[in-house]
């Protein structure tokens, strides 16, 4: 989704501003290259932070319905393409959770 247009680093600049200025981990100031902007609905953005500096992973979703936002992040170890990947993928119900918890149940792989 990212590209070097001007309108595009503005957006980056502006999620630094305004979501994480500074890597968790180290406190090393980001730059707009060190985000990617993984998916932007209008109403919500997720967007994946890689420190230059000590390499950490960030990823944070900016929700900002009314123009109220709110930072949720979430140090992680994926990488953006990973992301890109699992959200992709169809959501799975509670069923499909249980039903993993009865497999396991029942293979002895789950202590209960």
């Amino acid at each position: 989704m990212d590209s070097t247009d001007s309108s595009t680093i503005q957006r980056k600049q502006f999620f630094i501003e305004s979501v994480a200025r500074f890597c968790d981990k180290c406190g090393t100031p980001y730059t707009v290259d060190d985000l990617n902007i993984v998916q932007n609905t209008g109403a919500s953005t997720i967007i994946h932070f890689s420190c230059h500096n000590c390499k950490s992973k960030h990823i944070a979703t900016l929700v900002s319905p009314l123009g109220v936002t709110q930072r949720v992040p979430v140090n992680t170890d994926l990488e953006e393409s990973e992301m890109q990947n699992f959200l992709s993928k169809n959501s799975f119900s509670s069923q499909d959770v249980l039903d993993v918890y009865e497999e396991l149940k029942k293979e002895k792989l789950l202590r209960v």
